[in-house]
């Protein structure tokens, strides 16, 4: 995905084109997110399926993201 396009895209205003743009190639599987918001801290979008969140892997394959909290 190109990052310069996808945040152009949303401060066009365009976030269904900015979605797609992140799910070309991949918009059959299981995990595809259905929606995005943007992190305020980083800027960068995180993307959800339902109320999951979910993330590419190395391939560029959407799955259920991992996660980040230690809970031990």
């Amino acid at each position: 995905m190109d990052h310069t396009l996808f945040a152009n895209l949303c401060k066009a205003g365009k976030f269904k084109e900015a979605l797609n743009l992140a799910i070309q190639g991949h918009e059959d599987e299981k995990f595809t997110p259905s929606r995005f918001a943007m992190d305020k801290k980083t800027g960068l979008p995180i993307f959800y399926r339902g109320n999951k969140r979910v993330e590419p892997d190395e391939t560029g394959v959407w799955q259920l993201a991992k996660s980040s909290k230690d809970w031990g």
